[in-house]
């Protein structure tokens, strides 16, 4: 059996499930930053799996099953199976540049007996499912939203849908991450969840702290709040749009994750009256910026939302996603029109960020959090600054706990 259950991956949870069941002969866990060769194990060795072999996403989601909360069924494609095809891509980075790994990857044929698995995999899981990257990088929230998901995923198709995810972990956002975080492109691995696809009449993400919690969300699929596409509601108002019972239900979740794993943030999806865990993690816990300290009281205030605490000042940079602005950013508050995960890597040197939309619960936010980088949303400077300001031009002062920018000319 190549393909991992997430019911299965504790032996002892199960009399009837041991790892020989699953696990190739010769394979052991392997951190993420060693080399992708598989290195051989104990004759009759039958270690659980861990994440640097099914990822962060399906292992907690893995450890949140066992624990009895609401996680839809899955089989994970498991770290080793990937390898042959990751370390193609590595190969091909390392002899032509960053355009050529995904084409690597995407060349590489899977063997038919795996093919052959995710197909009755599909199939067990209701014919259409939703195919989920989950690498071992994931704990650290500077990964949030570097990696692929592909939906709407049949069983002749779930082949090309997890090279498809493989091939993802090449594109130029990884790569540049993997470069701002000091690793090499052997920790670049990559397993994939294959898990049947809901249609949620509400999603988003909830986030546990001594205060309690907060859950902020949207109207059917949350990737739209995560990928920074679309604004969340909270309190009152999410309870106007989804009704106070799920926002009740998803509080309680977190509760319970919380209480279970120590995860302190969850992603959540509510189908048909049910709230599912979608994915749970430990939020960065990085000091956020400067001490908090009051603005000055010279220059232009322009209001905004707060997404990550934390003072910062320093010169205003506008930046998009297909714009190679990176070393104007080192030092900078970044103005950015929407949080999408594409401009990660510019928040490693950066101070600061302000968005004019999104939601402090995107992909992009937790990047700052992890990375102590001050964050405001909804703050459109326009109105001082014109539709494009020239880098420099501006000094922009924030408060990303309070949502406050004040603008100097440079």
């Amino acid at each position: 059996m190549r393909l991992v259950p997430l019911a299965a991956t504790d032996p002892a949870a199960s009399p009837t499930t041991h790892a020989a069941d699953w696990r190739p002969a010769g394979v052991v866990a392997t951190s993420p930053t060693t080399s992708s060769a598989t290195p051989t194990a104990d004759a009759g060795a039958a270690p659980a799996p861990t994440t640097a072999e099914l990822g962060y996403k399906a292992a907690r989601l893995a450890a949140a099953l066992r624990a009895g909360l609401p996680v839809l069924p899955g089989v994970v494609v498991p770290v080793w199976e990937g390898r042959p095809a990751m370390g193609a891509g590595a190969d091909a980075v390392r002899a032509r540049g960053l355009g050529a790994g995904r084409v690597a990857v995407l060349r590489q044929a899977l063997e038919p007996a795996l093919v052959a698995e995710l197909r009755g995999a599909v199939d067990a899981l209701g014919g259409r499912v939703i195919v989920r990257s989950s690498s071992p990088l994931e704990g650290d929230g500077r990964w949030a939203g570097a990696f692929s998901s592909v939906t709407g995923v049949g069983r002749e198709h779930v082949a090309a849908a997890v090279r498809s995810c493989w091939a993802a972990a090449f594109a130029v956002d990884p790569l540049r991450r993997l470069a701002a975080c000091g690793l090499e492109l052997g920790a670049l691995e990559l397993a994939v969840l294959l898990q049947p696809e809901i249609v949620p009449a509400a999603g988003g993400v909830a986030r546990t702290t001594v205060g309690g919690v907060t859950v902020e969300g949207v109207r059917g699929h949350p990737g739209a709040l995560l990928s920074g596409w679309a604004e969340g509601a909270r309190d009152g108002t999410l309870a106007d749009l989804v009704g106070p019972a799920a926002v009740a239900d998803v509080a309680e979740l977190a509760g319970r994750v919380y209480a279970e794993l120590g995860d302190d943030v969850i992603e959540w999806a509510d189908c048909a009256g049910k709230v599912w865990l979608l994915q749970s993690l430990r939020s960065g816990t990085s000091p956020a910026g400067e001490p908090a300290a009051p603005l000055p009281v010279a220059g232009t205030r322009v209001p905004g939302q707060p997404a990550v605490p934390g003072t910062a000042a320093g010169p205003l940079v506008a930046c998009r996603p297909h714009e190679s602005a990176a070393r104007n950013c080192r030092g900078a508050i970044v103005l950015v029109d929407r949080p999408v995960p594409g401009l990660a890597p510019l928040l490693f040197g950066a101070r600061g960020v302000i968005s004019r939309a999104g939601a402090a619960s995107s992909h992009l936010a937790e990047v700052a959090r992890s990375l102590g980088v001050p964050m405001v949303i909804g703050c459109r400077p326009e109105a001082v600054t014109g539709p494009d300001p020239a880098a420099g031009t501006w000094f922009a002062t924030i408060n990303g706990g309070t949502g406050e920018v004040v603008l100097v000319p440079g």
